[in-house]
C-alpha cells in the first residue's frame, strides 16, 4: 500500500470524528461567541438590495430600515414604495402592517409580511441562529465552495413551519470556521449567498455585503441575481 492511501484512510477518519454541532460551535466561536451575542439588546440598520436580471440590468432597488430587538423580541421594518409608505413590526406573534399610517388587516398580507419579518431576522443574525432547537444539522462533508474555497458543509431542516420547508446548506471556511455562505431552494429555484464583506462594529462578525446568485441545474452559478449592502445605525448592549 502506498502513502497516497494512509493519507486517504487519515483524511476519512478525521472527517468521521466531524460533527455538525462541532463545526457549528466553532464558527459561532469564531464569529465572536453566543456570549457576545446574547449581550445585543437591540441593533438598527439599513438594508440596501438591488436585483438584476439574466442580462446584468437593474430590475429594481430596494431600501429597509430594520430593527431587532430582544427584550421584549420584536422586528420591525420601514420602507417606501411607490411615494406609499410601509412599516411592519411582530411582537410576541402579533403582526401589525401600516400602509401611510393605515392599519392593514388582509390575511394574504399579513402572512407575507409575517415571512418578511422572520426572513430579516434569520437571514441577518446567522450563524447564530443555527443554535435554534428547531434546526436540525446534518454534516455532508467538505467542498471546494465555487471549485476554489475549502468548506465544511451543513445541509440545515427545520421541524416547524416558523423558518419554512426550504432546505438550506451553510459553508464554513476550514481554515477559519467563519460563514462563507448559504445555499436555499426556494419556490424550485436554487441560489447560493456569498458573504462577501464582514462588519467589524458589533464583535459578531456580522455580513457587510452579500451577493445572490442563481444556479443552474449543474449547480454552477447562472447569474448574479442580488447585492445586499448593511449599514448598522445604532447597537446597544446590555
Amino acid at each position: 500500500m502506498n502513502i497516497s492511501f494512509f493519507l486517504l484512510i487519515f483524511f476519512i477518519s478525521c472527517e468521521s470524528e466531524i460533527s455538525a454541532e462541532r463545526i457549528l460551535q466553532n464558527s459561532i466561536k469564531a464569529h465572536g461567541g453566543e456570549v457576545a451575542w446574547k449581550n445585543i439588546t437591540s441593533i438598527s440598520y439599513l438594508k440596501k438590495a438591488t436585483f438584476y436580471n439574466e442580462y446584468g440590468i437593474i430590475e429594481e432597488e430596494k431600501r429597509q430600515k430594520i430593527k431587532h430587538f430582544w427584550s421584549p423580541f420584536k422586528t420591525s421594518i420601514e420602507w417606501e414604495d411607490r411615494g406609499d409608505i410601509f412599516f411592519a413590526y411582530s411582537i410576541k406573534n402579533k403582526i401589525n402592517f401600516y400602509k401611510n399610517d393605515t392599519l392593514q388587516t388582509d390575511s394574504i398580507k399579513l402572512k407575507k409580511i409575517d415571512e418578511l419579518l422572520k426572513g430579516a431576522f434569520y437571514v441577518y443574525w446567522q450563524p447564530y441562529n443555527l443554535l435554534d432547537s428547531k434546526a436540525n444539522l446534518k454534516y455532508l462533508g467538505t467542498e471546494n465552495l465555487l471549485d476554489s474555497i475549502p468548506t465544511h458543509v451543513l445541509k440545515v431542516t427545520y421541524s416547524n413551519n416558523e423558518i419554512g420547508d426550504d432546505v438550506w446548506h451553510y459553508y464554513f471556511k476550514i481554515d477559519n470556521y467563519k460563514l462563507k455562505a448559504a445555499k436555499v431552494n426556494h419556490n424550485k429555484k436554487e441560489s447560493l449567498i456569498i458573504n462577501e464583506i464582514i462588519e467589524n462594529e458589533t464583535g459578531l462578525s456580522l455580513n457587510k455585503t452579500r451577493k445572490s446568485y442563481y444556479l443552474d441545474s449543474l449547480g454552477k452559478t447562472k447569474y448574479l441575481r442580488a447585492s445586499y449592502i448593511y449599514e448598522i445605525n445604532s447597537l446597544k448592549k446590555k
